[in-house]
């Protein structure tokens, strides 16, 4: 499951700011010791206050999935409230022979949701559906958001992790801002007990992070070694 957020509706002015600056960071000029200082503070700054905005979004979009899944909102909000964030900054260039090469392979998020923010509107990101890719094109003043596959446990496989890609551009190169949330229940991975009997097998938190990392260099998913058949 992937879609796009109006980020302009949800974030408000102040935090549309932080985002520019938070980019402005990221590609200024290190010019001298004195920049470099400077840049170093301005990007901690923007990113802590980035991170604490994609916290609250996260909190807030887990109202709308709690109430269409028929829980509590606590009881979702919970799963994602206190866990780790982290963040990638990534940058892909421009390729004169993009058939030759990908920009990210195909895979799923091992975690609970992800943010991700177009710097540009240049094109790659694609989602797969019954076989098929589509392209997700950049949508201005929006975010994407991708369920993960814990997010797919704690629902019970209601909501789906998104398989994507993305694909070089001939002539402009593609940055993106992404936010991985974690989340979990009291430290275990495992389906929200109001969504009725359990189609995923219960994990520590910490080895379903190890096994995700395995399957991940083989190639596989972990999530399907936890489906109960």
């Amino acid at each position: 499951m992937s879609f796009g957020l109006p980020i302009h509706q949800h974030l408000g002015p102040n935090s549309l700011h932080l985002l520019l600056k938070l980019i402005t960071c990221c590609i200024a000029p290190f010019a001298s010791s004195h920049s470099r200082a400077y840049i170093h503070i301005s990007f901690r700054v923007a990113l802590d206050k980035y991170s604490v905005e994609m916290s609250n979004l996260t909190s807030r979009l887990t109202v709308f999935m709690a109430s269409d899944l028929g829980v509590e909102q606590e009881a979702l909000m919970a799963t994602f409230q206190g866990k780790t964030q982290s963040v990638a900054f990534h940058y892909y260039p421009p390729c004169r022979h993009p058939d030759k090469v990908i920009g990210i392979t195909p895979h799923h998020d091992g975690l609970g949701l992800t943010l991700l923010l177009h710097v540009d509107d240049t094109p790659g990101l694609q989602v797969r559906k019954n076989g098929r890719w589509y392209p997700l094109n950049p949508l201005p003043g929006a975010l994407v958001i991708n369920v993960g596959d814990i997010l797919q446990i704690l629902t019970n496989g209601t909501y789906k992790s998104a398989e994507h890609r993305v694909l070089p551009d001939v002539e402009k190169g593609r940055a993106t801002v992404v936010m991985f949330q974690n989340a979990c229940v009291a430290g275990i991975v495992k389906p929200l007990p109001e969504l009725g009997e359990a189609t995923y097998k219960a994990i520590d938190h910490v080895e379903y992070v190890k096994g995700n990392f395995r399957a991940l260099a083989e190639g596989t998913r972990f999530v399907d070694s936890l489906k109960i058949m």
